[in-house]
């Protein structure tokens, strides 16, 4: 496995406990940057793996065992998790741009 792709892995915060400015958004927080194989997913292999047609999605695998996260950021555009597997120690995710 080549795995040459440093990826930020985010979890989005459940909102702010500020009173007196209920409307300000927080950050998300920032779980691990990790380095993973990047691969982009063709429209004709979703359809014929998953099921359905699809455009703009990836899947991220890694030998260890990745952290719960809710998105990434792979090249500075913003991926949510579709799909988790893991195998043994072995994790594949299944993104889609958003």
């Amino acid at each position: 496995m080549n795995a040459a792709t440093k990826v930020s892995l985010y979890v989005k915060s459940k909102g702010t406990q500020d009173p007196r400015n209920p409307h300000k958004k927080s950050d998300d927080e920032l779980v691990s940057e990790v380095t993973v194989n990047v691969t982009n997913l063709s429209a004709a292999k979703s359809y014929r793996e998953y099921g359905v047609v699809s455009y703009g999605e990836k899947v991220i695998r890694s030998v260890g065992t990745l952290p719960y996260f809710d998105y990434c950021l792979i090249d500075g555009k913003k991926y949510e998790v579709q799909e988790r597997q893991t195998v043994g120690i072995r994790s594949s995710i299944r993104l889609k741009e958003g």
